[in-house]
Order: structure tokens, then C-alpha cells, then sequence
């Protein structure tokens, strides 16, 4: 026999059914807005809350953010103040475009800081903070950048929020009890259809139960009876619009800015409201993509470009002054061309191979002159090369007067130090990999002031003229249209296949068929076709900005100069990724009425050959950034959170000098230190070597 109970929750205070807020977001508005229902945090921060997002790499950093649509990257910024940023577009976490996206003006995402303890703070003593502590939020911001404009009803928002919290209810929590049970609990030998069953000893007084059907000595089996009503904590936020800015291009931005690629906005906090445990602020952006008209060009639009976000006490409007000497821009390149080359081919020319000078952009963003110094060490991975180059002490201005360091006009500087040695030539590997580390430091400060800029660059088994990242989507028009990027060999070589990447577009329409084609060399254009892949389509990987590897089905013979492309077999767009911050615009040609014509368009073609006797393109040249530490800065013991199994952790000083190693654990006791920048260096058992500093101030 079957039973059924249907549990009741009397009106004794018992009945939760509270409505979940709803955000209601108006631009430009001064009234609060109702944020959906979140968690709140486990633990808050104290101050001060910074980041300028240079030890994050794609997403941001989950210590400080609660989400992570929002991409931190060092190629949508140009000329930030420091290395890397964070770039609010239209796509999603996996680089998809929100299923969402219109023509018109729409919210696109978010990036929340947890929460924040602006109640009080607990350096050097505990005590409640208050609006006389003079509380300012500062960052800069820039539209575009390397990506593209925002429109003018696009915008980029600040809000402020606070949170309150309230108990909703989930649902019941039943125990089941035999019918003798049942018959002993209520004293009786029989129920009829109607009577109640009361909530058991031990459970929530007031539940019950209904019989629906007769019950007798000679019922079997179980009832589920209601025993406790489950609740959660629900924290509710209202949001307050602070600051807002519209979309425009980044030249009339410049324009209005005296130049300067980044603007710095500050923001005052003196709203006695805001003076609480539950404090948040986030960044949101309009977007709107291009009509429906063109599916296949509805990919990353406005782009707004976040860095160096500081909020702390004891501030002021004019506090705009940072004690730090800092790297920015892009990694340099060894290669005199390429970002990445076989080994084989840099083998047989590797004088030619190389440039001379490596480009870096460092930035002192002080008041005042600073004597940095500089070196630079390379480390071979698995193998015995290393050298050290140092370079004379040099004064830096202040960023805010003078922007980047320059380069002499003859010579060397930090900003343009030799490459101090030729990479090894060792005929026994198909494949090599290094550690490059960039070191600038004053050290006649007080903490010392030090950056670097730690990567690994290998050659494997592809050209690269790209970063990595696609700023922008290229394609041609009409259908049969092609495009080509030219390669240079220094020896015959075998193509065994190409990585491609291409850019999500809403809906992904521009998944349309496509050939891959090679050409030889005509008088310095595409000429004879020597080979085709037909028929191929767009493929895309889980994470953003990922190549896809397309096999040939034989190997093609090269030698000199060939050319890699597509041909396109529609109308659309095919959008393949566009690098738009490495100007290699003379090696991309375009076809579209019969005959080949160099590009107009700065940039690059995410297109990387693969060649040699089989598909290996080496370990991944991007810092590995799974790993966080906390505190930083440190007084005693530094945390590290992180999977990386039998590893070896190795801490630097600002010298080189190692001062620390050990097996990989969750906590290093650093009280013998002193105070000062140090590098902490993780060795995986595959050999992958992951960078990270912090501070020791005690």
C-alpha cells in the first residue's frame, strides 16, 4: 500500500517564503538598485584592498574578486601603468559571447571585490574607522586600447554596495518512522484519512503530518514524517551608483586626457553608510554588438581596460604617487621577428635569428627620481646554459612626467639591454625552454623597491609572429576570399599541420567551412598553390584564447619562404583571432579580386605552422597562476594554496641569493628573513617552474 503525507508548516513564525530581491539597473542614476541574492563571504578583508593584476593570468584573483568573467591579460591594454590588466568586454568566462548580447546597450559583466571590512581596521591597533579617515578608491581606466571602441551608449559603471542578511527557507527535513512507530508515538491502534501526525521528540514542536489513508494494526511499512525546517543565510546587496563613464575611441580619449593612455579616477568615500562590515564595490560595462545583419561579426566588442585599484585610509585627492618601480607592457621577445621558432631552423642561422636589443617598458610610478638597477638572467630548463646580464644603475623619472623609460640613442639602458648570448646549439634536442627574469630594484629605499618579470620562452616545433591573445577577429569578403601570412626558413623543413585560433561569435555563426592553403613564394607574394586542406571548420578549445591544431593529411616540403592561409567559402566573416598588439602587418597578404595585395590592417594573424617529424609545441609559455599567497605582505609565515604535488619551492632575495628551499607545503615560517622583496619559485616534477613574489614587512 502506498501513503501519502503532505507536510504542513504551521504559522508560528515557521513559514519562510521571502522574496528574493531583484536587481534593477538604471545608468547614469543616483538611487540605489536591489542586487540578486548571493552568499556572502566566509571571511572579509581588512585594508588595504589592492591589486593591479600583475600576478593574475586570465582570470582575476578569486582572493579579491567574486567573479571571474572579466579577463586579466597583458595585450587588450596599451601602455597601462603597469604589467597587465583587466578588460571588461561582451564574453563570457570560457571567451564565448553572452547568449544574451544585443545591438542595444546591455549590462555585459561584472567585476566584484569580496567583501571588505570598512567598519574598522586592525593595523598597527583595533579601532573603528569613520569618514574622517580620509577613505579614497582610485584606479585607471581606458577604453579600447589594443581592442575595440566602446560606442557612446556604452558605458563603463562604479557602484558601492552594502548587504544585509536574512534567514530564507529551503526546504523540510523528513525522518521516516515504521506504522508500529507511528501507532505508539500518537497511542492509538488506527488512523483514519485527515488525522494528524505530530512531529516527533527532538523535532521542530508544530510540524506535522496528514494521513491520507486508513491505517491499521495490520498496515506494513514506513511514513516519512516532517522534522526540522532548513534555512539558509541570504545576504541581500543594494547598490549605489558612484561613478560612470560613456564609450569613445581611444585617440578622442587621449586627446581629452593630454596624451596620457590611462586615466586615474579618485574616489572619496564619506557616506557614513558605507562605514560597515559588509562593504563591496564593483565594475560593470554596457556593450552592444553589431545588428544581426552581419552574425558572423558579432564577436569582442567594447573594450574597457581596468588597473592599479586601491582603496585605503589616510589618502587624499592628491595621492596619486606609488613607491614602486614597475615593469609593463608585453614580455619581450629574444627573436628578432618571431615571438617563437623551431629549434632547428634557429640552429642553422641563430645570429640572424636573434635581435639585437630587447624592449621593455618600466615605469617609475613615484613622485620623485629613482636610481634603479637593472639585470637579467636566462635558465635553461632541463639543461646547463645560464647567463646573467647587469646593466648600470640609471635614474628614472616619475611615469606621470616623463611616461616609460627611453632608449639612448646608442647603447644599452633597462629599457633596452643586448641580448647578452646566443641560445645553445645542441644537436642531440628537438626542442628547448628557458626562464627568463627581469629584475629592476632600488634598494636605497625603505622597504626596498623591486619588480619582476618572470616567463618561460621556448623553441619547439612552430612559428609564431602572435602573443597569444586576439584582440580583434579578421576575414575577408567575398566568399572565396583568402588571406596569407608569409614564413621564412632558414633550411628545407616538413609542414605537418597549423594552429589556428579563431574568436567565438554569438551563436558561433561564423562556423563556416574554409581551406587551408600553402603557397611558395612568387616575387615576394603568394604564388603557386603546393597544397590544400578543404573543407575545414572553425574548432574551439574549453579556455579562451586557445589554438586548435589542424593535422595535414601528408607532409608538405618547404624551403625559403612559404606562405600559410585560408580561403574562405562564404560571405561571413570568418573571424579568425587578430593580434592587434604586434604590428607584423608587412608579412600578411590579402586576395579578394585575383590578385594578392599586402594588408593595411596593424597587426597579426593568429596562424603558427607546425613543423618537423611530428606535432609538439612544448610546455605552455604563460605564467602558471593557480597558485596564490597569502598574506602579502607577510610578517612570519607565508600560505600558499595550490595542487602541484611533488614540486620544490625555492625563495630569492632581491639579489639572486637563494635563502630558502624545501619540498612543496602549505605554509614556510619566514621570521628569519628580513624585510624586503622576495621571489618565491615552484619546480613541478614536469619540470614547469611557476614565479611569484611577495613581501616580508614585520
Amino acid at each position: 500500500m502506498n501513503f501519502k503525507a503532505l507536510a504542513l508548516v504551521l504559522a508560528l513564525g515557521l513559514i519562510a517564503s521571502q522574496a528574493t530581491a531583484q536587481e534593477i539597473l538604471t545608468p547614469f542614476s543616483t538611487g540605489t538598485e536591489k542586487a540578486p541574492t548571493r552568499s556572502r563571504a566566509a571571511e572579509a578583508r581588512f585594508l588595504p584592498f589592492f591589486d593591479d593584476f600583475s600576478h593574475s593570468s586570465l582570470y582575476p584573483d578569486s582572493t579579491k574578486w567574486t567573479d571571474n568573467n572579466a579577463m586579466v591579460n597583458d595585450g587588450f591594454p596599451l601602455c597601462p601603468p603597469n604589467r597587465n590588466g583587466v578588460t571588461l568586454d561582451v564574453l563570457d568566462a570560457n571567451g564565448r559571447v553572452y547568449d544574451y548580447a544585443i545591438s542595444n546597450a546591455f549590462i555585459a559583466e561584472y567585476l566584484t571585490s569580496v567583501r571588505i571590512r570598512l567598519d574598522s581596521i586592525m593595523e598597527p591597533e583595533p579601532r573603528a574607522l569613520t569618514p574622517a579617515d580620509s577613505v579614497y578608491l582610485s584606479f585607471y581606466y581606458q577604453p579600447q586600447g589594443n581592442g575595440n571602441a566602446p560606442e557612446p551608449q556604452d558605458s563603463l559603471v562604479l557602484q558601492f554596495g552594502t548587504t544585509t542578511e536574512h534567514q530564507e527557507f529551503l526546504y523540510l527535513d523528513y525522518q521516516n518512522y515504521s506504522i508500529a512507530e507511528i501507532f505508539a508515538h500518537m497511542q492509538v491502534d488506527t488512523l483514519f484519512p485527515g488525522d494528524t501526525v505530530w512531529a516527533f521528540e527532538g523535532c521542530t514542536p508544530g510540524l506535522f503530518a496528514l494521513i491520507t489513508d486508513t491505517l491499521t494494526q495490520m498496515t506494513q511499512g514506513q511514513m516519512a514524517v516532517p522534522c526540522d525546517s532548513v534555512f539558509t543565510t541570504v545576504a541581500d546587496t543594494t547598490w549605489y551608483h558612484i561613478w560612470s563613464v560613456s564609450g569613445q575611441t581611444l585617440e578622442a580619449f587621449m586627446n581629452e586626457n593630454d596624451g596620457q593612455y590611462f586615466k586615474q579616477v579618485m574616489i572619496p568615500i564619506r557616506d557614513l553608510k558605507f562605514f560597515r562590515d559588509d562593504f563591496y564595490f564593483r565594475f560593470y560595462n554596457y556593450a552592444s554588438i553589431v545588428g544581426s545583419s552581419l552574425p558572423s561579426n558579432r564577436s569582442n566588442e567594447d573594450n574597457w581596460n581596468i588597473d592599479f585599484v586601491y582603496l585605503n585610509i589616510n589618502r587624499t585627492i592628491h595621492d596619486t604617487d606609488y613607491p614602486m618601480l614597475t615593469f609593463s607592457g608585453q614580455r619581450p621577445s629574444f627573436f628578432n621577428r618571431y615571438q617563437a621558432i623551431p629549434y632547428r631552423q634557429y640552429r642553422v642561422n641563430p645570429n640572424s635569428a636573434l635581435r639585437e636589443n630587447l624592449e621593455l617598458d618600466i615605469a617609475n610610478l613615484d613622485g620623485v627620481d629613482h636610481e634603479a638597477h637593472y639585470y637579467y638572467k636566462v635558465q635553461q630548463i632541463g639543461g646547463n646554459q645560464h647567463y646573467e646580464r647587469r646593466l648600470e644603475a640609471e635614474i628614472i623619472h616619475p611615469y606621470k612626467l616623463s611616461g616609460y623609460l627611453q632608449c639612448p640613442d646608442y647603447g644599452e639602458s633597462p629599457a633596452c639591454p643586448y641580448v647578452g648570448e646566443l641560445f645553445g646549439l645542441d644537436m642531440w634536442r628537438d626542442s628547448v625552454s628557458y626562464q627568463v627574469s627581469h629584475y629592476i630594484y632600488d634598494s636605497a629605499c625603505i622597504p626596498p623597491l623591486m619588480d619582476s618579470m618572470v616567463y618561460r620562452m621556448g623553441m619547439y616545433n612552430y612559428y609564431a609572429y602572435d602573443d597569444g591573445i586576439p584582440e580583434l577577429g579578421f576575414g575577408v569578403r567575398p566568399a572565396g576570399g583568402k588571406f596569407a601570412v608569409r614564413f621564412d626558413v632558414a633550411d628545407y623543413d616538413t609542414i605537418q599541420g597549423v594552429q589556428l585560433l579563431f574568436n567565438h561569435t554569438l551563436n558561433d555563426a561564423n562556423n563556416k567551412y574554409f581551406d587551408i592553403v600553402v603557397w611558395r613564394d612568387e616575387n615576394g607574394k603568394p604564388g603557386e598553390e603546393i597544397y590544400r586542406l578543404a573543407n575545414q571548420r572553425p574548432q574551439w578549445q574549453k579556455q579562451p584564447f586557445r589554438f586548435t591544431y589542424y593535422k595535414f593529411d601528408r607532409t608538405v616540403v618547404t624551403a625559403n619562404t612559404f606562405y600559410m592561409g585560408i580561403e574562405q567559402r562564404s560571405d561571413d566573416l570568418i573571424n579568425i583571432g587578430f593580434d592587434a598588439s604586434n604590428d607584423n602587418r608587412q608579412y600578411n597578404f590579402i586576395n579578394t579580386n585575383g590578385s594578392w595585395q599586402p594588408s593595411s590592417k596593424k597587426g597579426t594573424l593568429m596562424i603558427r605552422p607546425v613543423v618537423g617529424a611530428s606535432y609538439y609545441i612544448g610546455v605552455e609559455e604563460q605564467a602558471h597562476e593557480s597558485l596564490t599567497l597569502y598574506p602579502n605582505p607577510v610578517r612570519a609565515s607565508l600560505h600558499l594554496e595550490g595542487d602541484f604535488g611533488k614540486s620544490l619551492i625555492s625563495i630569492y632575495d632581491l639579489t639572486g641569493r637563494k635563502v630558502y628551499q624545501s619540498e612543496y607545503q602549505n605554509e614556510i615560517a619566514l621570521s628569519h628573513l628580513g624585510n624586503g622583496l622576495y621571489f618565491l619559485s615552484i619546480t613541478t616534477a614536469e619540470g614547469q617552474i611557476i614565479n611569484q613574489k611577495f613581501i616580508i614587512e614585520k
